[in-house]
């Protein structure tokens, strides 16, 4: 695993295989329709084009490679998230976005995706899922530098993490892909393959 990237040569190629940016948002949306979802749950999607085809060459276990969680607001299941290149309504910063399961799925974003469902407490789940508002409103916004050391911004597969952890759970069960021996670029991060893996996750639909 330490040496999974070391036949990459370019920086910004890495970069792009770690935490691939997502398409522009649509309202063209994939068939959602059978989706049974509850708060905590953990959401997943594979992209179109090259740089979701890089994430999956790069991660032997990857299958997706981009990450949610799913929140109860104002009555109505949305999925809490963070990626950059989503900017919108005049953002000058890439930050957390709130976005309904239909625009997260949007046919123009997703080859295919997932919902995986934690075997905790629902209480576990909801505290999760209160902390995933929580930071909404705060308007976290995404580390381009990907350090798991800083948690006044996160990337994707971080925020997902960081949120269970503050309702008592580490969804990776410990587990980080390494990056070794790359000039600049080195260290520990979280892919989605890190969180979906995880034993005590049940796959609750897929598309």
């Amino acid at each position: 695993m330490h040496n999974k990237f070391s036949n990459f040569t370019n920086l910004s190629i890495i970069i792009i295989v770690l935490f691939a940016a997502c398409s522009p948002q649509s309202e063209a949306a994939a068939d959602i329709s059978g989706i049974d979802f509850a708060e905590g749950d953990l959401v997943f999607r594979r992209g179109l084009g090259a740089k979701s085809r890089a994430v999956i060459i790069a991660d032997p276990e990857g299958i997706y490679s981009h990450s949610g969680i799913v929140v109860k607001f104002d009555s109505a299941f949305m999925i809490v998230h963070i990626a950059p290149g989503e900017r919108e309504n005049g953002e000058t910063e890439d930050c957390i976005k709130m976005e309904s399961p239909k625009q997260f799925f949007s046919t123009d974003r997703t080859q295919r995706g997932a919902v995986y469902r934690l075997r905790d407490s629902l209480d576990i789940r909801s505290i999760a899922a209160r902390q995933a508002v929580r930071l909404w409103h705060k308007g976290v916004l995404f580390d381009h530098d990907y350090a798991l050391e800083d948690s006044t911004k996160m990337y994707c597969t971080e925020l997902v993490w960081y949120i269970y952890q503050l309702a008592g759970k580490d969804v990776t069960n410990g587990k980080r892909s390494e990056v070794a021996n790359m000039p600049v670029f080195s260290g520990s991060f979280i892919f989605p393959s890190d969180i979906y893996n995880n034993e005590n996750s049940s796959l609750i639909y897929k598309f």
